[in-house]
């Protein structure tokens, strides 16, 4: 199916944005690693909500949503996202 196939793909971006930070923070809790976790669940939201319409049955939003990834990859470098 390829409504669950749009689905998984787009929970593992979330997992594959949110993970990676808040893992190293876990690992070594220190300010500058918490606020990069903290930025990564923060940008983690796009995918999440993506993924949410998909499993919802509207994977056309899902995608929509997920094409405003490289728009909050460009504001975040020039506005910190927390």
């Amino acid at each position: 199916d390829p409504g669950r196939l749009l689905t998984l793909g787009l929970t593992a971006a979330y997992v594959r944005t949110a993970a990676p930070p808040l893992l190293h923070a876990a690992l070594n809790p220190s300010p500058p690693l918490t606020q990069r976790a903290v930025g990564g669940g923060i940008r983690a939201m796009i995918p999440l909500q993506a993924a949410l319409a998909a499993r919802a049955g509207a994977p056309v939003t899902g995608l929509a949503v997920m094409g405003l990834v490289p728009l909050a990859r460009s504001l975040a470098r020039k506005v910190s996202p927390t």
